[in-house]
């Protein structure tokens, strides 16, 4: 076990190294995840792959034998109570950990799925390749249900609050967890700030004024266009007074039709 503990943090901080020359924002719980699910990976793989001393019934299709036997186990038995807790947590911790790294696992019924065949399939390993194995019926369901429970243990945030679920991820999705939202609006954060930076750091042009035309005389050439100057208005002459000591002459009315002159 401890060198398997070497290994899950030579693997977190691998991760932590490669992601720290990522351009994306480097955040500390996704070492530590890498690490977790590495470690997790090698405990499985060393619990349900190593080679036992053979038993008289390798198979036992039946369903319920497992609880049978630790019902009926004698008071200071606990083995078959062991074997049962163990097959529950078996998957626990890869149905808390994979979602993170694989977004299809985004719903509870899917992690179910998932675990059951990655049960499924250990079960045939051992039953054809690992000597002293048993392939129970039983390690499958129990299996599934240890992975039903970190996929609620996973998605438990989202039941309780529905209304503050994320909606967008890379797929066009429901993200499956919070924090990969919160990193998400730290990135577009740190974007913006970089972009406020970078319009700061360019330097101010003066605004260009356009250069108004030169008209000329000279005929247009075919196929531009010709320009016109503004007429110009011609300043009309200021009526004249007539100088002092003349007489200002006043034209005289003629008398309207039927008007009598009383003269």
């Amino acid at each position: 076990m401890t060198t398997l503990l070497l290994v899950a943090l030579a693997v977190g901080c691998g991760s932590g190294v490669l992601r720290g020359y990522s351009t994306e924002p480097f955040v500390m719980r996704e070492p530590l995840i890498d690490g977790a699910l590495a470690y997790s990976i090698l405990v499985v793989g060393y619990l349900v792959f190593t080679p036992q001393v053979p038993t008289l019934e390798p198979f036992r299709p039946e369903i319920g034998n497992d609880v049978a036997e630790a019902l009926t186990a004698a008071p200071g038995n606990t083995e078959p109570w062991l074997q049962l807790a163990g097959n529950l947590v078996l998957l626990l911790p890869l149905s808390v950990l994979v979602p993170q790294r694989v977004p299809w696992f985004d719903s509870v019924a899917k992690i179910a799925v998932g675990g059951m065949l990655c049960s499924a399939s250990i079960e045939a390993v051992q039953f054809v390749a690992i000597s002293g194995r048993v392939c129970s019926a039983d390690d499958v369901v129990c299996n599934t249900i240890g992975a039903v429970l970190g996929g609620m243990l996973v998605r438990l945030p989202y039941w309780i609050s529905p209304a503050n679920r994320p909606q967008h991820r890379p797929t066009g999705e429901g993200d499956p967890t919070v924090w990969l939202l919160i990193a998400r609006i730290e990135h577009e954060r740190q974007c913006h700030q970089a972009a406020a930076q970078s319009r700061r750091s360019l330097p101010r042009r003066r605004p260009v004024v356009p250069a108004q035309p030169v008209l000329t005389k000279r005929a247009a050439p075919v196929g531009h266009p010709v320009l016109h100057a503004a007429p110009q208005r011609v300043p009309q002459p200021l009526p004249q007074r007539a100088p002092l000591g003349h007489q200002r002459t006043v034209p005289q009315q003629r008398p309207l039709v039927g008007q009598h002159n009383t003269r």
